[in-house]
């Protein structure tokens, strides 16, 4: 028998021993894993991967929007006694003190935008209270050009442009209130806020609200 015969002869057993051998190894540190089931088992490898830790943190609430800046307006004009009497109103005109509304800036800087456009020139924002909605009161305001003698007119202290008509009645339900003018996904509009005649905050729509007894 040759060299290269007996080498390759003896290769070939050392593979068959080595087949042979692995799968009883594996056998037996199977056995001793769980040859104990009240012991501790003992590991199979010496090094466990690493732990994945996960770290929840609490959602952030949005914060509040900001107060818009107010200014108080003045007052502009007043109906007398007698504007009241005819226009036939069972009320008495309001002096100066409790006559009073605000404008934010916002409403202000809008009130004269609209007012530098040749159809609105010399327009004012007229609001009023009417019975209706779901709270009893519900707010109404449009563009005029007109005023009755038994309005109240307010204007911005540093705005000319930014003018507010009020009749007597509304003025009653609106004292204290301040005029704002806000932007939302849904558009665009004037509306009222902190007034000191409503209850709370009224309906989520901002037009409907309640009157304090």
């Amino acid at each position: 028998m040759s060299l290269t015969t007996t080498t390759t002869a003896m290769i070939r057993q050392s593979s068959r021993l080595a087949r042979t051998a692995l799968p009883c190894l594996c056998r037996r540190q199977l056995v001793a894993h769980f040859a104990t089931p009240n012991s501790y088992p003992v590991p199979l490898f010496d090094k466990l991967p690493p732990r994945r830790t996960f770290v929840s943190t609490r959602p952030r609430r949005a914060a509040p929007a900001p107060t818009p800046t107010a200014t108080q307006a003045v007052l502009r004009r007043s109906p007398t006694a007698e504007d009241i009497e005819n226009a036939e109103l069972d009320l008495e005109p309001l002096g100066q003190t409790d006559a009073q509304l605000a404008l934010t800036e916002r409403a202000a800087d809008q009130l004269r935008r609209i007012c530098s456009q040749n159809d609105h020139s010399g327009s004012a924002l007229r609001v009023s209270v009417e019975s209706g909605g779901c709270h009893g009161y519900q707010y109404k305001m449009e563009l005029t050009q007109e005023s009755a003698p038994e309005d109240y007119e307010f204007g911005h202290p540093l705005v000319a442009q930014a003018r507010v008509v009020v009749d007597a009645v509304s003025l009653n339900l609106l004292r204290g209130s301040t005029i704002d003018f806000a932007t939302e996904l849904i558009g665009s509009s004037f509306r009222v806020i902190d007034n000191p005649q409503a209850v709370g905050a009224g309906c989520g729509c901002g037009v409907s609200w309640e009157a304090k007894a």
